[in-house]
C-alpha cells in the first residue's frame, strides 16, 4: 500500500504575524543576544515557579489526607495527580530542575495506571511528592548525585510494586 502524500499548508500573513512579532518580539530564529534575555526572564520567574509549584504540591498533600484516614478518596483525585505531575513535569526542565521533571515523570506514570486508589497508592503518591517538595526546598537544579539516583530508583521500584 502506498503511502499517502503529505500536504503542506501555508499558514495565512496574519498567522504568521501573530506568530512572530518583527517589531517587538523574536525572530523565529534566535540570535545569541535574544537567547541571553530569554534566559533572564525564565531565570526571574524561576522564584515564581518554585512558589507555584509548591502551593500545588500542598494542595495534592491535603488531597490525600482522605487516604491515610481510611477515607474514599474523592472523585477526581487520581486524574489530579496525573495533571498535576504532568504539569510540573513539563515546567521542571524549563526551570533547570531536571530532577523534578524525572520525579514528576514517575509520578504522573504511576497515576496513569491507577483505576480506584487506595492507602497504598496514597503512600506511593505522598512519597513522589515530598520528594518534589525536596527538590524544591533544597533547589537542586541539576540531576543530584547518587542518593537522589536510588531515591528515582525506590520510587519506581515501589510504583512497579504496587500498582
Amino acid at each position: 500500500m502506498a503511502k499517502p502524500k503529505v500536504q503542506i499548508i501555508q499558514p495565512s500573513l496574519d498567522l504568521r504575524k501573530r506568530a512572530v512579532n518583527f517589531k517587538t518580539g523574536f525572530g523565529v530564529i534566535l540570535t545569541p543576544e535574544e537567547t541571553v534575555k530569554l534566559q533572564a526572564v525564565v531565570e526571574k520567574s524561576s522564584d515564581g515557579f518554585v512558589r507555584q509549584i509548591a502551593a500545588k504540591l500542598k494542595q495534592l498533600r491535603e488531597a490525600l489526607a482522605a487516604l491515610d484516614d481510611g477515607q474514599a478518596p474523592h472523585p477526581g483525585l487520581i486524574e489530579r495527580v496525573a495533571t498535576d505531575a504532568l504539569e510540573i513535569k513539563g515546567l521542571g526542565g524549563t526551570f533547570k530542575f531536571p530532577l523534578l521533571t524525572q520525579i514528576s515523570k514517575s509520578l504522573h506514570d504511576y497515576a496513569a495506571q491507577i483505576k480506584d486508589a487506595n492507602v497504598w497508592h496514597g503512600v506511593i503518591f505522598a512519597h513522589h511528592i515530598d520528594a518534589l517538595y525536596v527538590v524544591l526546598a533544597q533547589r537542586i537544579t541539576g540531576l543530584g548525585g547518587k542518593v537522589e539516583a536510588e531515591l528515582l530508583k525506590a520510587l519506581r521500584q515501589a510504583s512497579t510494586k504496587y500498582k
